[in-house]
């Protein structure tokens, strides 16, 4: 079998931008910047294989005897964007911020011309005010900006496409392979951000805070089409609307500080809540974003949903009976229909397990510098929480292949758990699991050689570190890796969150020897 790829990528861009400034009267100064961007990407690929060579030393596709494949195909996609931004500024002080961007992309549909994105934003450093007299604050400025901006949709997803096909007595042929849409337009977001960044204390202490609530329009969402329409699979419309609000912290801090030591902490934090608000028709309230996924008016984006076994009964040999699920009611119900087979209008309801994106992640660090600020220790740990993933590979071992503890000492588990696993793939609640972790990223020292050390390696400079990395995992995830992803597949994409033969993170140590000239 012999198999060749050859890919070309092309990406063209101008980019042309000019401001004007001048002061004006009553300590006024105006900035005017306008500009534009045009990008134009392209890809292309070629892909030949063959099976089968029918003697020794033949290497060549045309000489394969079975079956072979060709395929090309070509991507392009093209962006033009112009903008114009007006900034006044009093005093240094307070900064008005007023601006507005133009965007066409070849993806939008062809009874869609352009998209207009105005941005709005006001700064006041009210700690240059003379009123404000704390001694101990350094700086304190507020903050508001609204702004709004897109994601335009794939290259071909407006357009009408079709497939080619062998038709009657051998024809050439082609078939529909997708609708399109002409009214296809970019998904819009608006987002409004509140904040502060403040130091004090010598600048021992500062803090910068933010508060973001965003509204997604027109967010692009599939529409299973009827069979009789002749054209299979589903059509992208503008329909989805999504709320995000969420705060956005970095705080640092320098307990300690000396001439020849010092210590200093950081923290950062940012938190997310999302709710799906409508998809665009009233009788529509939830659409499928992967396999046991969905997106479902009144919950996040891309949550998971699936049945969840509630009790169970199990025997002294680990057989279990009498097995219900979750009826979305605060009830329980027969997970299987009446006829105790799955796949029939009385089966359980899909509910509600969890989220697919993390709801707080961050992360903290600390670092102390010694020996007259020549050694340098630092601590890395961060941190996501609030989601769950799909523990793929437990599900495999314990349902298709049998090869998990639960199989052969089913007493020792929950009862719920061994029902899910017994029921061979059909309830996959018990894989569905928290995935939130903390990792200690890195311990590091490092220490810069006295100069006359370094000189004798005729350097200016030099110094030498050891870092060790991805340390540690403290998580209750019981797969092999909560951070990694699998995006292939059904089981992939933006809401993937599954782990299939991924591998951890390797831990590693890593020592340098630096020198400057």
């Amino acid at each position: 079998f012999k198999e060749i790829t050859l890919r070309d990528g092309q990406y063209h861009t101008i980019d042309y931008a000019a401001t004007v400034t001048r002061t004006l009267p009553r300590a006024l100064r105006s900035s005017t910047s306008f500009g534009g961007q045009y990008y134009r990407n392209g890809t292309s690929r070629v892909l030949s294989s063959g099976a089968d060579f029918p003697v020794e030393g033949l290497s060549a596709i045309s000489s394969t005897t079975g079956a072979r494949v060709t395929e090309e195909d070509f991507v392009e996609d093209v962006t033009l964007g112009v903008y114009v931004e007006q900034v006044v500024a009093w005093r240094d002080r307070l900064f008005v911020t007023a601006a507005l961007r133009a965007d066409d992309n070849s993806a939008f549909g062809e009874n869609f011309d352009r998209v207009y994105y105005p941005k709005a934003a006001v700064s006041w450093v009210a700690s240059e005010e003379p009123f404000v007299r704390a001694r101990w604050l350094n700086t304190l400025r507020l903050r508001a900006a609204y702004g709004e901006a897109g994601k335009q949709p794939a290259a071909f997803d407006a357009l009408r496409t079709y497939v080619a096909v062998t038709g009657p007595g051998d024809a050439p042929a082609v078939t529909p392979l997708s609708a399109g849409n002409p009214d296809l337009r970019p998904e819009r977001g608006q987002e409004l951000e509140l904040g502060f960044d403040a130091a004090a204390l010598g600048d021992r202490l500062s803090l910068e805070l933010t508060y973001y609530r965003k509204h997604t329009l027109d967010a692009i969402v599939p529409r299973e089409l009827a069979p009789s329409g002749g054209v299979p699979g589903v059509q992208l419309l503008n329909a989805g609307e999504i709320h995000n609000t969420g705060i956005e912290l970095l705080a640092r801090a320098t307990p300690l500080r000396g001439e020849r030591w010092g210590w200093d902490l950081s923290l950062n934090l940012a938190t997310n809540d999302n709710t799906v608000v409508t998809l665009g028709d009233p009788a529509l309230q939830s659409l499928s974003a992967g396999e046991y996924r969905a997106h479902r008016v009144g919950f996040p984006v891309g949550a998971w949903f699936e049945r969840r076994v509630v009790s169970a009964d199990m025997g002294p040999t680990g057989v279990v009976s009498n097995v219900k699920c979750d009826d979305g009611q605060g009830g329980a119900t027969p997970c299987a229909g009446a006829d105790g087979s799955y796949g029939t209008a009385d089966d359980a309801p899909l509910v509600y397990l969890g989220r697919t994106i993390p709801r707080v992640s961050g992360a903290a660090g600390s670092t102390v510098t010694l020996l007259g600020q020549r050694l340098r220790l630092h601590a890395l740990v961060d941190f996501k929480t609030g989601h769950h993933k799909f523990d793929f590979n437990t599900f495999n071992r314990c349902t298709s292949n049998g090869r998990c503890r639960e199989n052969f000492f089913p007493t020792e588990f929950d009862a719920r758990r061994i029902a899910s696993i017994a029921a061979g793939g059909t309830l996959v609640d018990f894989a569905i699991v928290d995935a939130s972790f903390a990792k200690l990223r890195e311990l590091s020292a490092s220490y810069t050689l006295p100069d006359r050390w370094a000189a004798t390696l005729r350097a200016s400079r030099a110094s030498v570190s050891i870092a060790g990395r991805e340390l540690h995992t403290w998580t209750r995830y019981g797969g092999l890796e909560p951070e990694a992803t699998y995006l292939g597949g059904t089981r992939g994409g933006n809401y993937g969150n599954y782990e299939q033969s991924m591998l951890p993170q390797l831990s590693r140590v890593v020592v340098a020897v630096s020198l400057g000239y």
